[in-house]
């Protein structure tokens, strides 16, 4: 293993074995390296070529290179104390930023591009990568439509994760596209700068993702703004838990098909409560509902709670909106037991079992883990409909009462998960998400 020093103010013999020495350019101090190598960057690098710009370090999936801005005037070699978050590397005009290979980023300021072109910051461009960049800023300052392009169309195997790591761009066409990488965002206050793209993420079609956010500050992306634009042949998961928003941002558009990338927000909102729930999927939304509430039902602790299910026109009973399994523990085992979940609409009747339904999933063998599945809906898809069961309890609004229940038998002690479906199109449910056992 080998230290390297980067520093573009240094003069002497660019050999890299100290800051006098020091590699003028990030690029070359990389050039020819070894895996296991670690480079200091000054704090007051900065570097800027007129070119695209590739950084490939020599590091691999399974040992990332480190590559950490230092206050040059510290000790040697560096320690906690002087760690910096200030040097810049830049690339000018409509020149591209690409990251390759294995590489740990610390404290270090990425600028792509100048005036009006389109430059971009690829991470990564070439497979099997991992990327990590913690107190960094990955910044578009061209005002074309250049994008932090995520996995490059045919990459896979490559990790992306920006801890305490903000984005700028500056133009609202720009934004992330994502094209195959999994990509984790977390601990990050005040991460957009500059101009707030209208939408911040977005797909190339048939090129997944996978994206976790968590504890990200995106409040500045508010009215007219979009988080995750409209997905179509696209596969993956866009999950952002803990996260500051905008009261007036548009968390999701509705995806363009079945099966393809339903974005999840849980606990993230604009204001100081953790019962945030929001899912957009083609069969239709779900939101946490505080006024239309069944009274002694879920609750925060503090807050009576309900869930608002707003099928679209595109729901069937092939393909119901799923809302999130509610889970509750089980003690009985070799005895019936009957799981009850209560709702209220405005449909003027109880709903029939094939508009909507719960399904219970339990252990039914005293042998195995192996799943066993009961619902309350139509036997079959040649069975005839039945009205679902009255419900009880007060409610906050809308008109009538129902409950879903189904009956089994577990044979070991253990979780229940309890998943609402609802079929019935164009239509709005409430649903109180605690499971009564009986």
């Amino acid at each position: 293993m080998a230290t390297y020093y980067v520093r573009s103010g240094a003069a002497g013999a660019g050999t890299g074995a100290d800051w006098a020495n020091a590699y003028t350019t990030l690029v070359a101090a990389l050039a020819g390296k070894s895996a296991g190598d670690i480079f200091y960057v000054s704090d007051d690098h900065a570097e800027s070529q007129a070119s695209a710009m590739s950084i490939a370090p020599p590091g691999s999936i399974a040992n990332p290179t480190p590559i950490i801005c230092v206050n040059h005037l510290g000790s040697v070699p560096p320690v906690s104390a002087d760690l910096r978050n200030t040097a810049t590397v830049t690339t000018t005009g409509t020149n591209n930023i690409s990251f390759s290979a294995g590489g740990y980023y610390k404290g270090i300021i990425f600028n792509a591009g100048t005036g009006a072109g389109g430059a971009q910051i690829i991470v990564p461009t070439t497979g099997t990568s991992v990327l990590i960049f913690e107190d960094c800023s990955l910044r578009i300052n061209s005002t074309g439509n250049g994008k932090i392009v995520l996995g490059n169309g045919g990459v896979n195997l490559a990790l992306v994760e920006l801890i305490n790591t903000t984005v700028s761009f500056a133009a609202i066409g720009q934004g992330f596209n994502v094209a195959g990488a999994a990509f984790r965002w977390k601990n990050t206050a005040s991460a957009l700068l500059g101009t707030i793209p209208t939408t911040l993420f977005d797909w190339v079609s048939g090129r997944g993702g996978d994206i976790l956010l968590r504890g990200v500050d995106l409040s500045a992306a508010g009215s007219g703004k979009t988080i995750i634009g409209a997905t179509a042949s696209v596969f993956g998961r866009f999950q952002a838990i803990d996260c500051k928003l905008n009261a007036s941002v548009t968390k999701a558009t509705t995806p363009n098909g079945p099966g393809v990338l339903e974005p999840e927000f849980y606990r993230s909102g604009s204001s100081g409560v953790n019962y945030n729930l929001n899912e957009t999927k083609y069969s239709g939304t779900l939101d946490e509902e505080l006024t239309i509430v069944r009274t002694g039902g879920a609750s925060d602790g503090t807050t009576p709670l309900a869930w608002k299910i707003v099928t679209s026109a595109n729901t069937t009973w092939y393909t119901p909106f799923v809302a999130p399994p509610i889970a509750i523990w089980n003690d009985t085992t070799g005895s019936s037991v009957t799981a009850t979940v209560q709702g209220i609409w405005g449909g003027g009747a109880v709903p029939n079992n094939d508009e909507i339904w719960l399904e219970v999933e339990y252990l039914g063998s005293s042998s195995s883990p192996q799943a066993s599945f009961v619902n309350d809906s139509k036997a079959d898809a040649l069975a005839a409909a039945a009205a679902q069961t009255a419900g009880s309890g007060t409610w906050g609004g809308s008109t009538t009462k129902f409950e879903l229940a189904a009956s089994f038998t577990p044979q070991q002690k253990g979780w229940l998960l309890v998943t609402v479906k609802a079929a019935k199109a164009s239509s709005t449910f409430y649903i109180d998400p605690k499971v009564t056992l009986t």
